[in-house]
């Protein structure tokens, strides 16, 4: 009997200890997968949000030019200046501007003058008006050298000069108001003063046009042009 009771006592023993041992739950393991995905989520949404407001910023102020640059001039049809630049679509650009004066002659410079300025600068704010055009702003344009200093090279005199077309040579001072005009740009919507400066106005009288034939740039202040090749 007393082998029995022992033997009874054991296995209570065993039992009891056997509940008391801790195993983690469904619930638990749940709670703990929903935490990690949640986390994960936001992080995603917060991604995509800065992606998409980046991408419009940089949409919205792009030219619509046909290729990544083109290159634009201003100049006479009389005479031997001209301002090129090439203007890519960010609105970041390059130039020079030229202007030859082989009378101009003199000791250590029997090749003439030359005037000249090489430039860079960025047109910002871009915006679009209307289907035809868009407006941006002079935001700031170098100069590789500072206006009036002088140097021979070649036989010919060289004179640092502004970057003519972008600034206001009466006020002496850069311009910033610009508008950037598209192709089939009907005449009658732009200034007349700016069409003076597109070269197709020569051939208006045998061949008229009641749009533009390619890309053009205005200065507001001036109303210089600057345009493509036809």
């Amino acid at each position: 009997m007393k082998k029995f009771l022992s033997f009874f006592l054991v296995a209570i023993l065993l039992f009891l200890s056997a509940c008391n041992t801790h195993t983690p739950n469904d619930t638990d393991a749940t709670t703990e997968g929903t935490t990690t995905e949640s986390t994960f989520t936001d992080i995603s949404e917060s991604n995509t949000t800065e992606t998409t407001s980046e991408t419009n910023t940089i949409k919205d102020n792009q030219l619509p030019l046909p290729k990544e640059s083109a290159e634009f001039s201003f100049l006479s049809g009389a005479g031997a200046w001209r301002t090129v630049i090439t203007l890519n679509r960010d609105g970041t650009f390059t130039g020079r501007y030229l202007d030859s004066e082989m009378g101009e002659t003199g000791e250590g410079y029997p090749k003439g003058s030359a005037y000249i300025c090489d430039f860079s600068g960025k047109f910002e704010n871009i915006k679009k008006v209307d289907e035809y055009s868009y407006q941006m702003t002079l935001t700031g344009i170098k100069t590789e050298k500072p206006v009036g200093e002088e140097w021979i090279e070649d036989g010919i005199r060289y004179v640092a000069s502004d970057p003519h077309g972008l600034n206001d040579p009466i006020n002496e001072q850069t311009c910033t108001e610009f508008i950037f005009y598209l192709p089939d740009t009907p005449i009658d919507q732009v200034p007349e003063e700016f069409l003076t400066w597109w070269p197709y106005r020569y051939t208006q009288e045998t061949a008229p046009k009641t749009t533009l034939s390619c890309y053009g740039i205005l200065n507001v202040t001036t109303s210089f042009g600057f345009f493509t090749t036809e």
